[in-house]
């Protein structure tokens, strides 16, 4: 079997030409996200859709969304940008436009696919540490999975880093668990693994944990988040209730569901969330409405906890 050493790549630098420097999004119906403080952290987390055959001809395929995801994307002023879904299509366009950004993926298959992408702002951070870890009982087992589980192995991906402004480490978590009506057995217990990793971290370094669980709150999924002593962003700034569907099939408010959250922002107790969005922007293109993705993109916008002294 192979080991994880050989399928966890280095940072990618995504650093291009002089030239390209980073830009306020290229359509201006977009509206451009402020920060609440300058010294704020904020973080992205975006399902951006796998290259499926079933988009094609629809409008909905990669060729025809990516400026909107783009555009989208740029306009959030984000440090750090988790994805799912990610696959090569997608860096070798986004890369362009996030010069400033550095990279870590994980290979999550003999394609050489770097899945759960996370991009960071290397003006704004310095790395310390990259890793990750598949959601399985062997969780260092190349490809491996629970047995209730679909083939396709799931993981986690973890960035360690400091900040260059206020000297704080941040650790990310992005992750994505397994899709479809009868796996919940195996997102709880996907999520048990990932939350055995997070109880062995230092509570007092900020951790944020990204991704598309494909359950809703109700499950223990998200419970085992929960129960690891982290926070769902939303809910703190917002209350309990659950607002609304953030998978809507690239029909946005036209999906008719009232309920389904299925992305989630958490954070540890080392910060303080102040500002929430599931981000809904749209673009009519030839008299229909299109999306960046099927699921509607979430930011968070994070202020250090003061350190105890």
């Amino acid at each position: 079997m192979k080991s994880l050493q050989r399928i966890l790549l280095p940072i990618l630098s995504l650093a291009l030409a002089a030239n390209l420097a980073f830009a306020a999004a290229p359509g201006s119906d977009i509206p451009q996200r402020k920060r609440q403080s300058p010294d704020a952290v904020r973080v992205v987390s975006a399902n951006i859709r796998f290259l499926v055959p079933e988009d094609d001809g629809t409008g909905n395929e990669w060729a025809r969304r990516k400026e909107l995801a783009r555009d989208v994307l740029l306009a959030q002023d984000a440090d750090i940008i988790c994805f799912q879904e990610f696959r090569k299509a997608h860096l070798d366009f986004l890369k362009n436009f996030f010069p400033d950004y550095g990279g870590a993926g994980f290979v999550d298959g003999d394609d050489g696919q770097m899945a759960n992408m996370i991009f960071y702002s290397k003006k704004r951070f310095e790395k310390i540490a990259h890793t990750g870890a598949f959601l399985s009982p062997t969780p260092e087992v190349y490809l491996s999975t629970f047995p209730n589980a679909p083939r396709t192995a799931r993981h986690f991906n973890r960035l360690h880093l400091k900040d260059r402004l206020t000297g704080r480490e941040l650790m990310i978590w992005n992750t994505h668990f397994s899709a479809g009506g009868k796996r919940q057995p195996a997102r709880d217990a996907q999520a048990g693994v990932l939350a055995d990793f997070l109880k062995k971290q230092p509570a007092a370094i900020p951790q944020i944990v990204t991704g598309d669980f494909n359950c809703t709150a109700k499950y223990n999924a998200y419970k085992s988040i929960k129960s690891a002593g982290f926070t769902d962003t939303h809910t703190a700034l917002h209350g309990p209730a659950d607002p609304g569907y953030t998978y809507h099939k690239f029909l946005g408010h036209a999906y008719g569901k009232t309920s389904g959250k299925i992305d989630f922002i958490f954070s540890n107790a080392s910060l303080r969330p102040t500002v929430t969005e599931i981000i809904k922007d749209s673009r009519v293109t030839d008299g229909v409405r299109r999306y960046p993705s099927d699921h509607y993109f979430l930011s968070a916008e994070f202020e250090y906890a003061k350190k105890r002294p």
